[in-house]
């Protein structure tokens, strides 16, 4: 009887931990939503690379003072992961926020959260383990719904959602890449050691396309200060975090949310406007993300009961 009531509560703290998990993921979707607003305006004032370089610079710094031991206690094979984080993460942001100049928030978010339909295949490559037919399905009409929402007449992509894309394929690997290393990591080493490599890449590759200079506006100030906060630090220790209690499938469907925060972001402050190719590409893209969510194969509910129970 105390072996049975030992494993009601165990099971009963398991599924909390998860719903905890499962909420900071859902706030982080929504704070990358907004971000794709302030960021769209930040980039209109300085060189794109400039703004990335200064947000790294400042998060490393307000994340190594906060918790100066998850610097001093970290091991190479940390740094190692952390690197590879950091190289993914920066170069979809890079990517991403290069083609923010040239799309709408709301374009740029739906098309980033094409990545929920890339982990499972990156997964099943690295991994072997095929994703099943829900997720074969799911992505397949999330790719109708990008061709509705972004290809032109010509069928073919513009500039700017043909780089974010390639962004998502880099977010995507970032977040199967945190579904290994974040159960072998304590949350906050893993996120400063990327955080840290994304500002060493960052601040090496600036003055290579454009002067670097700490004399911008206010405007650009309080925009790298309040995205290296919420975007980065409070992102990356969470989804740390959270990425240690449920799958990488399952983090990307909660993560690409903020598509749909994007859109509602980039309507409310007036840089996209309704329309139906917006409305019909974004409905299927989101229909593809529910449908892995919603039907995941065996395979996905071992994991993902698997990842419950560490």
């Amino acid at each position: 009887m105390d072996e049975l009531k030992d494993k009601t509560v165990a099971a009963r703290h398991d599924r909390r931990q998860v719903l905890v998990a499962d909420t900071a993921l859902f706030s982080i979707a929504v704070l990358w939503g907004f971000n794709f607003v302030v960021i769209k305006d930040v980039i209109d004032r300085v060189d794109p690379m400039l703004y990335v370089m200064l947000r790294y610079l400042v998060a490393t710094a307000i994340f190594a003072a906060l918790v100066p031991r998850s610097v001093t206690r970290s091991t190479k094979p940390h740094w190692v992961m952390g690197a590879i984080l950091g190289v993914f993460y920066l170069t979809a942001l890079v990517v991403q926020t290069i083609g923010l100049q040239y799309t709408t928030p709301g374009k740029s978010g739906f098309i980033t959260g094409l990545n929920v339909a890339m982990v499972p295949f990156l997964y099943w490559i690295v991994a072997r383990r095929s994703p099943g037919w829900s997720q074969i399905l799911g992505a397949l009409i999330a790719t109708v719904g990008l061709g509705v929402l972004s290809l032109r007449g010509d069928l073919t992509l513009s500039w700017g959602d043909g780089l974010t894309l390639f962004g998502a394929l880099f977010y995507a690997l970032h977040i199967m890449a945190t579904g290994f290393f974040a159960p072998k990591v304590p949350p906050a080493t893993l996120a400063v050691t990327q955080m840290a490599a994304s500002a060493l890449i960052a601040c090496i590759v600036t003055p290579l396309v454009t002067e670097v200079t700490f004399s911008v506006p206010w405007q650009v100030w309080a925009a790298v200060v309040w995205t290296a906060v919420s975007g980065t630090i409070y992102a990356f220790f969470l989804q740390s975090w959270a990425q240690r209690r449920t799958t990488s499938t399952h983090a990307a469907v909660l993560l690409c949310l903020e598509s749909v925060f994007s859109a509602l972001f980039g309507i409310i402050f007036g840089m996209d406007t309704i329309t139906w190719r917006l409305v019909t590409g974004a409905a299927l893209i989101f229909s593809g993300i529910l449908i892995i969510e919603a039907w995941p194969s065996r395979r996905e509910k071992a994991d993902r009961l698997t990842a419950q129970s560490q």
